[in-house]
Formats: structure tokens, sequence, C-alpha cells
């Protein structure tokens, strides 16, 4: 009897566990989680969801409004369990979909792109296109893991999340085939498996918020994102390209990174510019994990031979030109101008010694892999 009722008990907890909903029909908005699931709650408190970068803004506005955070931070970074737990459509609570997730990872935010939609230019003549939310994306190509029905959870678990685990990583499911060409090249060994297979990152390269007060020509800045009463939001300009490259200082591995936060701010009050027009007062850039995985690579000059790949734009090759357009860099990918937490920028030195040289083992695998796509195109054929 004895032994059937454990059973039972374990069947009802691993139900429970993969179904907690069917344990919260009599759920109401009033109810606090915390109550029986004490211990995830506290740590959920300090967990990402709640804290991350929130300090970072604080900071950097502080000068310039101290209340800017609590404005217009909170609606992702103040969240209860509810927030990723309940289902809408049913007032109950559930394991997280993809869809709660989305509500917050979309625009810039890593995830939006893992189901293949990409970011426009925030002004209101780009609405068109893929519609979600009541905004607009470009269709690209999403994730080969949202092609064959991955969800979220299934890698970002809830340990994870916490901060008790790292999230799964690629070689958790897949093998490091040594016959492939690009794997056979043992400095490769030092690069990690989304700086090739990221098919692109959406980034956002300079963030410009503008606040006014007083002033009566709001008009002006009607066709922009409006935050909240004061502010307008625009941007230097919006793509969805391969990200550059940093070292992890973890790892010490070459990894993709992305601006985490360029923001340049201007104050209007009764119509007139206070203080300094598009004054920088961050200039951050992040390691990411761009959720756009394809089988496909770049090809070998995507990283030798480019600098740009690096963060190490010079002058001369630079095609955007921020400085004469009144901001204070010249360009948004020479890493001289920004900050990194976590990793480290690629040094020049480093870039011509171990990158930039064209060494026989080099030219030799360039040709591998040119013979490769050649037979590629004339099968396809």
């Amino acid at each position: 009897m004895k032994k059937y009722l454990m059973t039972a008990l374990i069947n009802i907890f691993l139900i429970s566990t993969a179904y907690g909903s069917n344990y919260h029909k009599n759920y109401d908005d009033n109810m606090d989680c915390s109550k029986c699931h004490k211990d995830y709650s506290i740590e959920a408190i300090n967990s990402v969801h709640f804290n991350n970068e929130r300090k970072i803004i604080n900071d950097a506005f502080h000068n310039f409004d101290n209340e800017f955070g609590s404005k217009n931070c909170s609606s992702c970074h103040n969240m209860t369990c509810k927030s990723c737990h309940k289902n809408n459509s049913n007032n109950m609570i559930i394991k997280p979909e993809n869809s709660n997730c989305l509500v917050c990872h979309k625009d810039v935010y890593t995830g939006i792109e893992y189901e293949g939609y990409g970011i426009r230019e925030d002004h209101i003549r780009y609405k068109r296109g893929l519609e979600k939310d009541k905004e607009y994306y470009l269709k690209m190509l999403p994730s080969v893991h949202h092609e064959v029905g991955i969800k979220c959870a299934e890698c970002h678990t809830k340990n994870s999340l916490l901060g008790k685990e790292n999230p799964k990583d690629c070689l958790t499911c897949h093998t490091y085939n040594q016959n492939i060409i690009d794997h056979s090249i043992k400095a490769h060994d030092n690069v990690a498996c989304i700086s090739c297979h990221a098919a692109y990152s959406p980034m956002e390269l300079g963030s410009f918020y503008i606040r006014l007060r007083n002033s009566s020509n709001k008009e002006l800045f009607s066709e922009l994102p409006q935050l909240d009463d004061e502010y307008v939001k625009s941007s230097y300009m919006r793509v969805n390209e391969r990200p550059p490259m940093v070292i992890d200082n973890e790892t010490g591995k070459y990894v993709p990174a992305k601006p985490a936060f360029i923001i340049f701010t201007t104050d209007i009050v009764e119509n007139n510019v206070q203080g300094k027009e598009n004054n920088m007062i961050l200039n951050r850039w992040k390691k990411t994990y761009p959720h756009t995985v394809r089988r496909e690579t770049v090809l070998c000059n995507g990283c030798h031979g480019n600098e740009k790949a690096f963060l190490l734009e010079s002058d001369e090759n630079r095609i955007l030109y921020p400085d004469k357009d009144g901001l204070s860099i010249k360009s948004f990918y020479n890493s001289k101008y920004f900050s990194i937490e976590g990793a480290r920028f690629v040094t020049r030195e480093e870039y011509n010694e171990k990158i930039n040289k064209k060494s026989k083992e080099y030219i030799k695998k360039y040709m591998e892999k040119l013979d490769q796509l050649k037979k590629v195109i004339k099968e396809s054929k």
C-alpha cells in the first residue's frame, strides 16, 4: 500500500510540475505566489528579470532625470511571477510559452529574432510589414531551432533564469564534428559556436532620448515613439546584421557583442535646448547570444581582413559619419569610444598578429572552402 501511495504522490508531483495550471484553477490576481514558492520567490526577486541593468540606467540618468528608470523601464523590469506564468486567455498559471517571453524580449532586446522578426527603424513611416502586438517588423530568417519547434524554456530552464546555472549551450545537444573544414582549424577552438552560426543580430546604433518640458512644439516630434508625457525616442540607425566579436572574460573565446546602451540625451524646456544637445551619457556594449542560429556560416573573409567585425573600424574605411551629424564619436564600430562588461575588446595588435595574417595554412583552408562552395553550387543546378 505504501509503495502505491508513494508512486501516486510522485506522479502527482510530476504532473503538477509539467502542468502547473491544473493546480491553480481558482487562481486570482491577488494570490501571493511566495506563500507556497518561498525559495523561488526570493531568488526571482534577485534574478535577471527584476534587477538586470536597472542600476546602470539609474546611474546614467541620475544627473539628467533621476526618475527616468521608474517612469520608463518598469514595464519589463518590475515584474511579478504572473508576468511570465499567467495565461491571459483563461486566467490560469502555466509554464511560460514563447508568447510570454516575447512580451518583453522584442525589438532590440534579444528574443524576437528567434521567430524571424527583424527590427525596423522607429519612425512612423516604417509601420508596415509583419505586425505583432501593435508593432511592425521585417520578415527575416528564423532560427533553425524555431523551425523544428524548440521552445524558449527548453534551453532557458527555470534554474538558468534564477541564476543557478547557465542556459543550455550548443554542445549540450550537438557534437563538434572535426570533419567540417571550419571545425578542423585549431584556432577556431577559441571561437564560440554562435560567433559563426548567428545569421544576424538586431542592433540599435545610438538611442536618442529627447525630454520635452513645457514645450509647445511637441507636434514636431509626433512621428517618433513616445515613452511618456515627457519623452520621445529615436535612433541613429537600426540594423539586422552579423554582430562584431569581443573576447569573453570567463571563457577567453571570441563571442558576439551588440550595443547595450549607447544613449544620447537632449533636454528641451519651453522650446529651448538646455545644456548640450545629443549628450552621450552611456557608451556600453555587451556580450550577446543572437537567437538566429543557421547551419550556414560566414565565409573566411567575414572575419579575416574585416576590422569592423572586431570593432576596429578605421576612419578611412568607415561608411557612417556620426561625428558629422553632431555626435561625439566618429564610429559605432570602433571600440575606443565604448566600454564593455564581462568581456574585452580585441586590440589592434591582436587583430594584426592573430586574425589578419594570411598564413599558408589559412590559404590552404580557404581554397578548400572555395572548392566546397563550387561543389554546392554545381549540385544545386
